[in-house]
């Protein structure tokens, strides 16, 4: 089973993509939570280059390299290759000449024109969908894929809608096979979204974005400032309606401006076959723990809403019991083994956040 979560950004895709994935679990599924940050992404692309196999062979030879050298680093699908290029920057550096690491920053796919994104998109997209299908009865949450950032991208590079259309249309023909099943969380008030995200993210989260993509065609012939961002979200909110509409397989919309949480779990639990299961009694050391190597200090807490984390960025995440030795995060694909007193170790995916590779160990200090 395949299931999408899609929406504006900041309506709880994360969030309630941690709540299934929980529930999966404890219902006895294996269950993979792909996090739209997740590095390296199996469907989208951040930090990644590609190259088709040729061009990698290309590559390898012209800079007598090894393949053995870049294994770290790279996946190998059928007619191409995705390289890591935050894995390469934070533990290879010293692997690659600087031109041999300027052609692969210049293969970047945030660099290809929409055409090329949608060959190298496509590809990767077959390669993940023929991997779930060898374990039928895994359960693959997949958060912001399939409409947020094939909009974002269509959007920004001003491409014809129908040409988005069309590769969402084949998307969904990739992915058919799987049982697809898509929740789509909405306001129907995007400028009450818009507050929202405001409130939640802060004004520096807009300001961020619209200095990443100000230079982009969607945005030629608008204002130069930050509302034009603004303007952005009005029409991702139109045309991810259009697409949920269009969507081949079981759909579950829910407007969520009176935040009846409650009530929209107990009805995403009825869309995926599931009923709620508590989470345990365990107890849990709290305190300081430090990752002297990188700086990175994590502050687990029991509060009123129970145990909690700060992140070395300084966003508190709740945590939740997944056995007697490891944690669950409220809003991350990332587990904490503290099956060691008094030592957390990150388990799990890989999100762009350095923090959350997997085997950094935090030793506690108070």
């Amino acid at each position: 089973m395949l299931i999408l979560l899609e929406g504006l950004p900041g309506a709880g895709k994360s969030t309630n993509s941690g709540l299934l994935y929980r529930q999966f679990e404890r219902h006895g599924y294996k269950t993979r939570w792909v996090h739209e940050m997740e590095r390296p992404h199996p469907v989208l692309f951040f930090q990644e280059a590609c190259l088709s196999i040729d061009e990698y062979k290309s590559w390898i030879e012209r800079h007598n390299l090894e393949e053995s050298q870049m294994g770290p680093v790279v996946q190998i699908r059928n007619a191409s290759v995705g390289v890591d290029l935050l894995e390469l920057a934070w533990h290879h550096q010293g692997v690659l000449s600087d031109a041999a690491l300027k052609e692969l920053q210049d293969k970047d796919v945030w660099k290809f024109t929409i055409e090329e994104y949608m060959e190298a998109a496509l590809e990767k997209w077959r390669h993940f969908a023929h991997q779930i299908g060898q374990e039928p009865e895994q359960v693959a949450l997949l958060d912001s894929c399939i409409f947020q950032y094939q909009i974002f991208s269509f959007q920004l590079a001003n491409a014809p809608k129908q040409a988005l259309d069309q590769f969402v249309q084949a998307l969904w023909e990739i992915v058919l096979p799987l049982d697809p099943r898509i929740i789509f969380l909405y306001r129907a008030s995007v400028d009450d979204a818009i507050e929202h995200l405001r409130q939640a993210r802060g004004e520096s989260f807009f300001k961020q974005i619209w200095e990443r993509d100000r230079h982009r065609p969607y945005y030629t012939d608008r204002p130069d400032k930050v509302e034009s961002y603004f303007e952005f979200l009005v029409d991702f909110h139109h045309t991810a309606l259009e697409l949920l509409d269009k969507a081949p397989c079981p759909k579950l919309p829910i407007e969520v401006t009176a935040g009846d949480w409650p009530h929209y779990e107990r009805e995403m639990l009825t869309f995926c076959d599931l009923t709620s299961i508590s989470d345990a009694q365990v107890n849990y050391t709290t305190g300081e723990f430090v990752n002297k190597e990188l700086g990175f200090v994590l502050q687990v807490q029991q509060d009123s809403n129970g145990l909690t984390m700060i992140d070395p960025n300084g966003n508190k995440h709740r945590l939740h019991p997944r056995s007697a030795t490891e944690l669950y995060i409220h809003d991350l694909p990332v587990l904490l083994n503290v099956s060691v007193v008094e030592r957390i170790v990150i388990e799990g995916a890989n999100l762009l956040n350095r923090w959350t590779e997997t085997g950094l160990v935090f030793t506690k200090t108070t």
